[in-house]
């Protein structure tokens, strides 16, 4: 029937005619970034995939062995070493060693990525402060270290920061000291993103959900079990596990360049569900 819109037209000229148009390509050669956590999980990926689009990476861990294996693939890109940090960033010191030997090695810094962190669980039934000031520590106090110290670089670069932390929580037993810091890193987020704005600098935040890592590793779930637990979990909730690439390229689209008005947002890779 003439006037009906052809779908299969339609379908066939963006496949061949347009193709170019979606090619999306990061322009991150020669930019400096600092990734946290780096040694593992998503913090690794992240390491890698900067790498891969020819970025000069601070890798931050403290897993000497699983860094330098981060390292190693690093460099099969462009062939260059990335700069590996082994520190605990919760010691006095261990922050500004990160900035300190990034500018040293690189004379600046252009992107942070605070992907360190871990949830133990927790309960208000508990008799001492050790893991809330723990947790605090390294999930919440670090980010906000990093960042104060790295931003008489990011102004000089126009850079911008990337926090990753957990989805939306829903409050169960055992993870209130998660949500409350999802709260806190949220809100660090949006208002340091208005704080920074005036000297250029942006400010976003990656919110997965259930990602395949170490995680399970802190409820004492064995190295070759972790597989089969996070598919029993899947199976149970109405979310995709994720993958730490997945998350790594989301890091990547907000660490770049080409939207330079994308600040103070909390993006949520969560598959649908409304908790991690």
């Amino acid at each position: 029937m003439t006037g009906l819109f052809d779908l299969t037209d339609l379908e066939s000229q963006l496949h061949h005619e347009h193709r170019p148009c979606f090619t999306y390509i990061m322009n991150l050669k020669g930019k400096v970034v600092i990734v946290t956590g780096a040694s593992s999980g998503i913090g690794a990926a992240t390491a890698k995939l900067f790498a891969s689009h020819g970025a000069l990476v601070t890798a931050v861990g403290r897993d000497e062995v699983r860094l330098q294996q981060v390292a190693d693939i690093c460099k099969t890109y462009h062939g260059i070493q990335p700069l590996c940090v082994r520190v605990d960033l919760t010691e006095d010191g261990s922050c500004e060693e990160v900035v300190n030997k990034t500018v040293e090695t690189y004379k600046k810094i252009d992107v942070l990525v605070n992907c360190a962190g871990k949830t133990i669980v927790s309960s208000l039934f508990e008799n001492s402060m050790d893991t809330f000031d723990d947790l605090v520590s390294l999930n919440l106090r670090v980010p906000y270290k990093l960042c104060q110290l790295c931003v008489p670089y990011l102004k000089l670069t126009k850079g911008n920061v990337v926090n990753v932390f957990g989805n939306k929580c829903v409050h169960r037993p055992g993870f209130l000291l998660s949500a409350i810091l999802c709260s806190a890193l949220q809100c660090f987020t949006v208002s340091g993103s208005r704080d920074l704005s005036c000297e250029g600098i942006r400010m976003n935040a990656v919110r997965p959900g259930l990602t395949r890592t170490h995680f399970l590793a802190n409820f004492n779930v064995d190295e070759d079990l972790m597989d089969l637990t996070y598919n029993e979990i899947a199976n149970t909730q109405p979310q995709v596990i994720n993958e730490p690439e997945d998350v790594a390229k989301m890091i990547l689209f907000l660490a770049g360049y080409e939207h330079p008005n994308l600040t103070g947002n909390n993006l949520f890779l969560g598959g649908g569900a409304t908790s991690c």
